[in-house]
């Protein structure tokens, strides 16, 4: 059945001013799953201007956090309700495994747990040591209206890495999903009126980036402007936030080194590895696709993370036993495969997969082999720029200081993992790696209270953690004078 979505508004769907849909069909199969309304400039005001009256109203701001924090574990409640109808969205519309979707709902439910914990916990701070005359207050108040915009590779972890820390700071938001994954935040929009969410602070306005993204990241009545996506994008946003000096938090892209050095647990490592680079087709910001291994113990090393990568299961999104799904779209498969014959033309050597499937199943979707690449040396552009697919790069090194520079040499810090059972190397290796996050043996683990966010291309701010609250406050500082105050002027009394 084909699912049909009209914009969400004041806590309700409303026919968007424009009549054109966007048909969403399946990546994997091509049939229709969905239709999104192709929204326009109009639906972006409205939407706008309820979530401003929802926010001057103050009945949320003002609505006592521990309250708060029941409406947020409402919500959490309901989207473990609902795992099995959100993850088969989430499946037939990324292209991604099932497994993955549920995965991928059920950590959202935990970061609005996590969100609605640390609701209380807001800090604050009070300053009497300024003298007997005086005593001062640090506080923190919600920024006010926040435009989310998220991608298509993980619509509920990118939305959940954003919402209920917002919502729990006291702010109204407006969100622009990805055009062609959106079911799944017009169903969150419904869950969360469900669970109490007062109507106009969660509004839903799916369109082009071109129109309702310009619309949203220009707009005057918006406070702050949440951005998970490409670089390149981000950047754009982060020059319209320039011009009205508006807040921008942007999650952006990577390059993420794993280095394995000759003393980790290597049969882990292999393991980590081939997760990082195969989870979500490779489609993830984070994603491990460079191998730094020690010299010393690479070729054995490739030979069975080769081995271990041609028993990866690829099939359709509703697979039980799939291990990688399809891309999102032709033009992103077709962009892999052109990054894949670069890697040739550049010398780099294919060691596993390299072709798109074609057969059978596969026949009407975007699927890609998991691909490997040895010999890549720091100056190719499979090393350096960001592919969005299953693609490792393998590239040896003999010191540890040789690994630190080559994971450091990239554009990207959003995050890098490290493999050794050395305590010593594992915090000298962390702390000289220049990435938001750094996985230690292990890789995409994490905990909600741990912020997320990278360094240099890949973006500012911090998601998560009781950053991930504070991303959507303002301090402010109060001077309070005690007694009689010394006139600054006497002479004019």
């Amino acid at each position: 059945m084909v699912r049909s979505y009209m914009q969400w508004i004041n806590g309700q769907s409303v026919q968007s001013n424009s009549d054109e849909f966007i048909q969403r069909t399946s990546p994997a199969h091509g049939e229709l799953l969905a239709a999104f309304p192709a929204g326009s400039v109009d639906d972006v005001n409205k939407a706008v201007a309820a979530a401003r009256a929802a926010f001057e109203a103050k009945e949320w701001v003002n609505t006592p956090s521990l309250n708060k924090a029941k409406v947020l574990n409402k919500l959490a409640d309901l989207l473990q309700r609902d795992v099995e109808k959100l993850a088969i969205i989430e499946a037939e519309e990324v292209g991604k495994t099932i497994n993955q979707a549920r995965a991928e709902v059920l950590w959202a439910a935990e970061l609005t747990r996590y969100a609605a914990a640390i609701s209380a916990e807001i800090p604050g701070s009070a300053y009497n040591n300024l003298g007997a005359s005086a005593f001062g207050i640090v506080t923190h108040e919600p920024k006010g209206v926040v435009g989310m915009i998220t991608p298509w590779n993980f619509p509920l972890v990118t939305l959940f890495q954003k919402l209920p820390y917002a919502l729990a700071a006291g702010c109204a938001t407006v969100i622009k999903p990805s055009e062609l994954t959106a079911g799944t935040t017009f169903e969150v929009a419904k869950l969360a009126a469900e669970a109490g969410v007062p109507a106009g602070l969660i509004n839903v306005v799916t369109g082009h980036g071109s129109v309702v993204g310009e619309a949203l990241t220009t707009h005057k009545d918006v406070d702050m402007v949440s951005f998970t996506g490409s670089t390149a994008v981000g950047k754009r946003i982060a020059e319209h936030a320039a011009k009205d000096v508006r807040r921008v938090g942007l999650e952006l892209g990577g390059k993420a080194a794993n280095v394995v050095f000759a003393d980790a647990d290597i049969d882990a490592a292999i393991d980590g590895v081939l997760l990082g680079f195969i989870l979500n087709q490779g489609e993830e910001c984070v994603a491990g696709t460079r191998l730094l291994i020690e010299e010393s113990v690479a070729d054995a090393f490739i030979v069975e993370l080769v081995k271990r990568t041609e028993k990866v299961r690829v099939g359709l999104p509703l697979d039980e036993k799939a291990d990688i799904g399809s891309m999102i779209h032709e033009a992103q498969m077709a962009k892999v495969l052109e990054y894949i014959e670069i890697g040739k033309n550049e010398g780099a050597t294919l060691v596993c997969g390299g072709k798109q499937l074609t057969m059978g199943e596969f026949a009407k979707g975007y699927f890609i082999e998991p691909t490997i690449f040895t010999n890549v040396s720091p100056e190719m552009r499979v090393f350096r720029e960001e592919i969005f697919g299953p693609v490792l790069t393998v590239t040896k090194f003999k010191t540890v200081d040789e690994a630190i520079a080559l994971a450091n040499d990239t554009e990207y810090g959003l995050g890098n993992g490290l493999w050794t059972k050395d305590i010593d190397k594992a915090i000298t290796v962390s702390q000289a790696l220049r990435s938001g996050t750094v996985f230690v043996n292990t890789f995409l683990e994490t905990a909600p209270q741990l912020p997320f966010g990278g360094f240099k291309n890949s973006g500012i701010g911090r998601e998560n953690g009781i950053h991930g609250i504070l991303e959507f406050m303002e301090v402010k500082s109060t001077f309070i004078k005690i007694g009689a105050r010394t006139p600054a002027l006497p002479h004019t009394i």
